[in-house]
């Protein structure tokens, strides 16, 4: 008979819906809070392949997932300088067939929105609602909501992602965990201006990159990320101002992008940050995704490895029937090892993916330019993380 069947998570992001599908799926009850009203966002583009797609396969969503994929048609990603002139592109049929086309380029808000939607019906999920206080004992974790209820489950686990509520509560301040990394990403989506695109955009200049990719034929999607030391800013308008200083003179159509984003509705703007925690679990809570294995967005593969998280934790309290003693450290001696060597290798690649210098730009064009070369293809594919940690 399956124990601590009764387990809360915190957080309705891809780690945290993935995680209750799994649960559901294996005999457990789970329930999901979530801060926000809603989840509208529709984030930043993501390059989906790897241990994510296998576990989206396993959970019958890859035909959902194409046809969103479906929306974004173009199969080149170019690099133009400060005049619109190309001077390096990437193929994306070639990185497909390198991924044996088991890749797929999705908007996180896609795959957040197609992994809510196989469990809406059946997982309970109450929005605009937080953890006030948890207090775990013996035989349970007393839980008061922000909404002044209080409750008591078998287990809690926190998806909450980088800037964990949970891990606060019972780990301390995020400053001991949160190894900054030097750089700021934003991201929008703002109107079509340029009419239609034949491929992803982008741009550097020295300390910065910029990226638009088209979402249909009316929105545009906007990255910038950018080199700085650590920032003191509050709310959008001091975010935006920090973007228009670095941006707001840079070439291309950088500044139209800018102002574009001014008033987007879609807006994210957070520093480059890494999180690295010695142990994941404390008596009967857990963390899972950015909560605790943060890989940075310079890395990608962060959806794609919060899902494993999900997929593993679940799996092992599966495995214990529901004994999260043994669980909880089986799930971290599985996967830590493998996010410990991602996470340094994207501290390795963060200055490429933003280069400081007109020499450093060259290095990334000729990178990109000899990517699927014979004798480079085997490095890049490990660089980008494709080996896949579910059997």
């Amino acid at each position: 008979m399956t124990s601590n069947r009764k387990i809360l998570i915190s957080g309705a992001g891809i780690s945290g819906l993935t995680l209750a599908y799994w649960l559901q799926q294996w005999g457990f009850s789970p329930r999901i809070i979530e801060k926000r009203p809603d989840l509208h966002d529709q984030g930043y583009m993501i390059d989906f392949y790897g241990s994510g797609f296998d576990i989206a396969e396993k959970m019958g969503l890859l035909d959902k997932l194409r046809a969103k994929s479906a929306r974004y048609p173009v199969l080149k990603l170019s690099f133009v300088d400060g005049h619109g002139r190309k001077r390096a592109s990437f193929d994306l049929k070639k990185f497909k067939a390198l991924l044996h086309y088991r890749y797929l380029p999705l908007l996180r808000g896609d795959l957040e929105t197609v992994i809510y939607e196989s469990i809406r019906d059946t997982v309970p999920i109450q929005f605009n609602t937080s953890i006030a206080r948890l207090h775990p004992e013996s035989d349970g974790v007393l839980v008061a909501l922000s909404d002044g209820s209080h409750e008591t489950y078998d287990l809690v686990i926190g998806a909450d992602g980088i800037h964990s509520n949970v891990r606060r509560l019972l780990w301390g301040e995020e400053s001991r965990f949160n190894h900054f990394l030097g750089f700021y990403v934003a991201c929008s989506v703002i109107d079509n201006f340029f009419g239609e695109l034949d491929a992803f955009y982008g741009h550097f200049e020295p300390n910065t990159q910029t990226m638009v990719y088209p979402i249909g034929r009316n929105q545009l999607a906007v990255f910038f990320a950018f080199k700085s030391g650590k920032l003191n800013v509050r709310g959008r308008e001091q975010k935006m101002e920090a973007l228009k200083n670095v941006f707001g003179n840079l070439g291309w159509v950088v500044p139209r992008l800018v102002e574009g984003t001014r008033d987007a509705r879609d807006f994210f703007f957070d520093a480059v940050a890494q999180i690295q925690l010695d142990i994941w679990h404390k008596e009967r809570v857990a963390l899972v995704g950015d909560a605790c294995q943060c890989l940075t967005l310079l890395a990608g593969q962060g959806a794609s490895m919060g899902m494993a998280g999900a997929y593993l934790i679940a799996q092992e309290l599966h495995r214990a029937d529901g004994d999260y003693k043994t669980a909880f450290p089986a799930y971290q001696r599985i996967l830590k090892p493998e996010i410990e060597r991602r996470q340094k290798d994207a501290r390795g690649l963060a200055g490429s993916f933003v280069p400081g210098n007109n020499f450093e730009i060259s290095l990334s064009y000729f990178f990109l330019k000899t990517a699927f070369l014979p004798g480079f293809r085997t490095l890049f594919k490990k660089q980008i993380g494709a080996r896949s940690v579910i059997k």
